[in-house]
């Protein structure tokens, strides 16, 4: 409709939202970061936690000021 939004576009949210384009964007700027995967499930989950230990942050993309993030220090 031609109205100017204000704020940060749309696609630099998506870069910094988009776990993938993240880790593309500092693997450019050889910026160290965490081991990382994009599971969409909870045995992805474990054999993840299996491989490189606890904590682990759980993360959903896509949400407001790291709502739905959580800490997971043992397996309880």
């Amino acid at each position: 409709r031609g109205y100017p939004i204000l704020g940060t576009s749309p696609l630099d949210i998506d870069k910094a939202e988009d776990r993938a384009k993240f880790s593309s964007m500092l693997n450019e700027l050889d910026i160290d970061q965490p081991r990382w995967i994009n599971a969409t499930s909870s045995e992805e989950i474990q054999a993840f936690i299996t491989e490189v230990g606890l904590p682990v942050l759980i993360r959903p993309s896509y949400v407001l000021s790291g709502a739905a993030m959580k800490v997971v220090s043992d397996q309880n």
